[in-house]
């Protein structure tokens, strides 16, 4: 559950207070320290926040407790699309209203945070809900593996009506770079509860004959999400 009451992102609203009027102010939680350094956010709460932020389609940032301007520019683009006051501060009203919308799977935004252009982004889930986790995973993979931060973005998640353990998650270009971004597609899969990508590029993706790093994805999930490998010979 994503915590505090009363914080901002990029940095502290009037009349809150991180419990120390020291700009590098630390939060004692039990028998562990944690520097709020201004952000008003442990790193937890801040992973917590940027995991739901992804979920509804205002961040494409990485996943790392860290507050910076991706952030700030995903919790104004949420409190845009959801009529609340632009103002980059993660307080009460922005809190509930990304909980929820969150917990529901529901994609708010049209435009990932970095950009001021607008674009398409569908989710499906005729088949359920994609968990935050997965799209975790879809960014963690992509900010190793892929182009540089900010050029590319989820266009589209879709949960196997087959098996629900496997997700398809499209990439594209963000606004601004499609002359230098390829798209691709993938799928993401749950195994001991534990979401991670097994495989990404631009075709025939999880057909056999697979590797290590690429496993073969079940033919009855490729035909449940409408995709077909080249016949074996």
């Amino acid at each position: 559950m994503l915590v505090a009451s009363c914080a901002a992102v990029a940095l502290i609203a009037a009349g809150c207070s991180s419990g120390s009027s020291s700009p590098n102010s630390t939060t004692t939680t039990g028998a562990s320290t944690t520097s709020t350094s201004g952000s008003g956010l442990t790193p937890v709460a801040i992973r917590a926040l940027q995991s739901a932020l992804l979920t509804v389609g205002c961040y494409a940032g990485k996943v790392d407790g860290a507050a910076g301007p991706l952030t700030t520019a995903a919790v104004r683009a949420f409190q845009g699309a959801e009529g609340l006051r632009v103002d980059g501060v993660y307080g009460s009203n922005t809190r509930t209203k990304l909980v929820a919308a969150a917990a529901a799977g529901t994609r708010v935004c049209t435009t990932t945070s970095g950009s001021t252009s607008t674009t398409s982004t569908t989710t499906s889930t005729s088949a359920g809900t994609v968990p935050p986790a997965a799209i975790a995973a879809i960014n963690a993979y992509e900010a190793t593996n892929g182009p540089a931060t900010g050029t590319w973005q989820i266009t589209s998640t879709q949960v196997s009506s087959v098996d629900p353990s496997y997700v398809l998650f499209r990439i594209g270009p963000a606004p601004g770079y499609q002359n230098s971004v390829q798209g691709g597609y993938g799928f993401v899969h749950s195994s001991a509860g534990a979401w991670s990508v097994v495989g990404f590029g631009s075709a025939e993706v999880g057909c056999p004959p697979g590797t290590a790093q690429t496993p073969v994805v079940p033919t009855p999930v490729q035909t449940g999400f409408g995709l077909t490998c080249p016949p074996a010979g």
